[in-house]
């Protein structure tokens, strides 16, 4: 039976397409490069892709925001760029991730946690970790 899809297929396929256009939006804002940002969250996607039967066992939204982080850290590793994002280099990384998709793009808390794999409560505690975090660094007085 060609051109018929397996339901774990499927599944990965709606997936892709409810995922892929926050993935590069993220990748975006922390490599400052589009296009570098395409080929960074299709190599996550394709390694989630590969591990999909293990993944629909767990997490798949948990499973594959950690590999699309990996992967932009990579990527910044690689690159003599620092990146756009000054978040990441302040805050712990799981507080930067949700103050980038709230207050930066827009996204809205329940879709932000649905993204990273968290519950809107622990989007929450994070977003109040970047803001104390942030307000302390702005009042230190310099040097």
């Amino acid at each position: 039976m060609s051109g018929h899809r397996t339901a774990p297929a499927l599944g990965y396929a709606a997936f892709v397409q409810l995922r892929h256009h926050p993935y590069e939006q993220y990748a975006h804002a922390r490599l400052g490069d589009l296009d570098l940002s395409r080929r960074v969250v299709q190599q996550a996607l394709r390694r989630t892709e590969l591990s999909w039967p293990a993944v629909l066992a767990s997490d798949p939204d948990a499973f594959a925001w950690r590999v699309l982080g990996e992967a932009v850290a990579d990527a910044l590793a690689r690159s003599a760029r620092p990146g756009a994002d000054a978040l990441h280099r302040t805050l712990p990384a799981r507080a930067a991730d949700a103050a980038l998709l709230h207050e930066q793009l827009g996204m809205p808390t329940g879709a932000a946690a649905e993204l990273m794999g968290l519950g809107e409560p622990q989007l929450q505690v994070e977003l109040r970790t970047a803001r104390r975090l942030l307000t302390g660094t702005r009042s230190r007085p310099t040097a």
